[in-house]
């Protein structure tokens, strides 16, 4: 499981597909231009992890997804699915909360 870091991701966010997992009520306040939605934050919280991984079979598995949540501790769940399916991913460190304190 790797992490990347608000200031990273700032300056390489076209080389990724950026994946919100909070889904369109919690993320359309503030979302990462160019980010898509695939919502699974319930269910990952409600165990629900077959469906999430459904969902998430979706993403294509040519490009690195960097996952993004609130905080950054929803995404790791997410990430160690995808990457049991195959994926590689990253996680937004400190999620939105982080992107924003580093005033992108």
């Amino acid at each position: 499981m790797e992490f990347i870091t608000a200031e990273e991701l700032s300056k390489t966010k076209k080389e990724y597909l950026l994946v919100d997992i909070r889904g369109e009520r919690r993320s359309i306040p503030q979302r990462i231009e160019g980010s898509i939605i695939v919502d699974v934050y319930d269910d990952i919280h409600f165990g629900r992890l077959e469906i999430a991984k459904e969902k998430l079979s979706a993403l294509p598995k040519d490009r690195t997804i960097v996952l993004i949540c609130n905080s950054g501790s929803t995404t790791q769940p997410a990430s160690a699915i995808l990457e049991l399916m195959g994926y590689k991913t990253k996680i937004l460190e400190n999620g939105m909360i982080g992107w924003n304190a580093a005033k992108i």
